[in-house]
């Protein structure tokens, strides 16, 4: 989210995007199946996330890994989060999708099942 990319990173959206980029391409130097994990990405602008997500796995990501970083999204936001994405990144089945859902208020289990539906 540009909250996190802002004033966790203290950087912006190009720059994270080149850094995810980079750290994907010099993990697959070590590694055959790397996972990308674009923090906060239940308030990310979901354009920016598609685009994120199709670099990554062009860099060679072969998993991403959707967090509800701060347990924010309720599971039907969730649940359309994911579809969108299955929808909006071109390449997505060049990887596989994982979640991590936090449980702050108690939904974790309920975001994860909406995930897969």
């Amino acid at each position: 989210s540009d909250i996190h990319i802002e004033r966790k990173l203290r950087s912006n959206r190009r720059d994270v995007l080149r850094r995810g980029v980079e750290a994907v391409e010099y993990a697959r130097s070590l590694c055959e199946d790397v996972e990308y994990s674009p923090e906060d990405a239940g308030r990310a602008d979901p354009e920016y996330l598609y685009e994120t997500l199709e670099a990554v796995i062009d860099a060679g990501a072969t998993v991403v890994n959707i967090p509800d970083t701060t347990g924010y999204t309720l599971p039907n936001e969730f649940g359309a989060l994911i579809a969108s994405i299955r929808d909006n990144v071109s390449n997505i089945e060049r990887a596989l999708i994982s979640v991590h859902c936090h449980n702050d208020l108690g939904l974790s289990t309920a975001n994860s099942v909406a995930a897969v539906l």
